[in-house]
């Protein structure tokens, strides 16, 4: 296999997470979300973030507590630099945030984004950023985490851009980015011809122009910011974090939105399963207002005696949960059987399902997937390959203009660790041995290291990927064995790296597919992930790769692949024309071209 480029590519998103929206850290799962979902959707993204809800005003009150009365402001420097402090501090919080998910991102101040400002050091405006830096670290990682409200003066002070600054900031860098879009995330729908807290006959705007934008009562967006926008004709959005709803901002005429039907009811939700990724699901649906959990099935009740679930959810049958009153069944109970049955029923009752469950969508998922367009439901599955890295959506969106020449990826995080353990110098017995200790390997890791596991992934990445049903245990795999010590040790003495690589590629004879050990250069993609990481290269018809990198298990990220898919049924519901119905047409579109 030759050296493959470690690049990340697809349009720049650009957007802006302020104080109103990161009051405080519990919030940043929501933002985790929201970043997630245009990586499914193919996009890089660089956050812009404010300090954490009252930050700011606390370090502003804290100054005052230490300044001379009679100084103002007090010594311009030192409270630019104290105030900036809640920007990084937000910053690192969000990416230690997308490290838990598995969502690999770089936060970069101010000095190493070439964030540049003249003038007032407390009310500056931006000159410069370094855009290569950025684009540089969006090749090998997907996220850019930067502080809005902060850069550096000529010569060298740290200087604010004064109120409004995060929004410049967010439009500044989509300008020198040329970004695909931009997005500013408020605590509001967009922009209302009245305050939509204070009467329930507020009206959002479609759309907006600058001119009204900067002359609007609320200043939603600041006139600053504004103003920077129209002078560079960029157009951008203010919106709800979660919603897809929004108001366009631009050089367009204002519109006023047409009126909104009334509010759907909560969606109803049974979950099977309340084991590690489980309870990071339920944990989040609790908390948020579109959901109502109607039932969660356990194996062993005393297990979640102090999980803080109200005890009437519970039950130890699955079928009893299932049939309960719900509109979405998440099955994470993992196994063929009852899994298949439970979910065919669900299916064909016409209920969303979202599972994670490899076993059966490698078995079963064409079958279960007619069976869920029959009955108008959404049959998700995202999770069962990859955790955290969006490798369906990527290959969906793909297929539907003409499958891929080749795909092959690192998708096994036991035989990674296991790999990794022999490299340093441990037996094989051994390696498995910590592998089952650290929680990379099960009591019984026969599936994860004879290639099963990686074969079942495989099937499903080819039928998605290159419209090719491979039924997966006629894959050719080979696993890896105590045979594989020698070839880890060869490796090394050739500064190469042996990984458990699963692989397709078109031919004239059709699909041919493949799971084995194979000796990688240490400078390879694959040759790079290692424990839970999971790599995926798809190479096209005109010689273009794509890479894809991240977590693919673990609690966190394999939690935030399966909300991924819940927040994806949910906004189905609320409307028709939604990113589910959108995602569906382009699944079966890709089938039938790649068929």
């Amino acid at each position: 296999m030759a050296p493959t480029p470690a690049t990340s590519s697809g349009p720049i998103v650009v957007m802006k997470l302020g104080s109103s929206v990161l009051r405080q850290s519990a919030d940043l799962p929501a933002a985790v979300h929201a970043i997630y979902r245009c990586l499914c959707r193919g996009e890089r993204v660089v956050a812009v973030v404010s300090a954490l809800g009252n930050t700011t005003n606390e370090l502003i009150s804290l100054a005052g507590q230490v300044a001379d009365a009679h100084q103002d402001p007090p010594h311009p420097e030192g409270f630019a630099t104290l105030l900036s402090t809640g920007e990084t501090t937000a910053m690192a919080l969000l990416c230690v945030a997308l490290q838990r998910a598995g969502i690999p991102a770089a936060g970069l101040d101010a000095d190493r984004a070439g964030l540049r400002a003249e003038g007032p050091l407390l009310d500056a405006e931006l000159t410069k950023l370094d855009r290569d830096a950025i684009l540089e670290v969006l090749a090998l990682r997907p996220v850019v985490v930067l502080p809005g409200f902060v850069a550096r003066a000529p010569a060298g002070a740290i200087c604010l851009l004064g109120r409004g600054g995060s929004d410049l900031t967010a439009l500044f860098v989509a300008a020198q980015l040329d970004a695909a879009r931009c997005v500013l995330c408020k605590d509001v729908d967009g922009i209302f011809d009245a305050d939509p807290k204070d009467t329930e006959s507020a009206r959002r705007y479609a759309q907006i122009s600058f001119d009204d934008a900067m002359e609007h009562p609320a200043q939603v967006v600041q006139a600053k910011a504004v103003r920077y926008a129209a002078s560079r004709a960029l157009r951008f959005d203010v919106k709800r974090l979660d919603a897809d709803r929004a108001t366009t901002v631009g050089a367009a005429r204002t519109e006023l939105a047409p009126t909104p039907t009334s509010p759907t009811r909560p969606l109803r939700v049974a979950l099977l399963g309340l084991g590690t990724v489980g309870w990071a699901v339920y944990r989040e649906l609790a908390i948020a207002p579109r959901f109502e959990v109607v039932g969660i099935a356990v194996r062993d009740r005393a297990k979640h005696a102090f999980d803080a679930v109200p005890d009437e959810l519970i039950a130890t049958d699955p079928w009893e949960v299932a049939d309960r009153d719900c509109d979405l069944l998440i099955e994470l109970i993992g196994g063929f059987e009852p899994a298949t049955r439970i979910i065919a029923r669900a299916l064909g009752r016409g209920q969303h399902v979202v599972t994670a469950n490899k076993a059966v969508i490698a078995e079963c998922g064409e079958r279960l997937e007619r069976l869920a367009d029959s009955h108008a439901a959404h049959f998700a599955y995202a999770a069962a390959v990859g955790g955290a890295v969006p490798m369906l959506e990527h290959l969906i969106a793909l297929a539907a203009d003409g499958p891929p020449r080749a795909i092959s990826g690192v998708l096994n995080g036991t035989c990674n660790f296991v790999l990794d353990q022999i490299a340093q110098g441990a037996g094989f017995e051994q390696a498995v041995a910590e592998a089952q200790t650290a929680g990379f390997a099960e009591a019984d890791p026969t599936l994860d290291l004879d290639g099963s596991d990686a074969a079942q992934k495989l099937a499903i990445i080819a039928r998605l990927g290159m419209g090719e049903a491979l039924a997966w245990r006629t894959i050719s795999r080979r696993g890896i064995d105590r045979g594989v010590v020698d070839q880890v040790r060869v490796a090394q003495a050739n500064n190469s790296i042996v990984r458990l690589v699963a692989s397709c590629e078109r031919g004239s004879g059709g699909v041919l597919a493949r799971v084995e050990p194979i000796v990688l250069p240490s400078s390879h993609p694959l040759a790079r992930v290692g424990g839970a990481g999971n790599c995926l290269i798809t190479e096209l018809d005109d010689g273009n790769r794509h890479v894809l990198r991240g977590a693919g298990a673990g609690r966190w990220p394999t939690a935030e692949s399966v909300l991924s898919d819940v927040f994806r049924v949910a906004r189905r519901c609320e409307t028709r024309d939604s990113g589910v119905d959108r995602f569906l047409s382009t699944r079966r579109a890709g089938q039938r071209r790649a068929g």
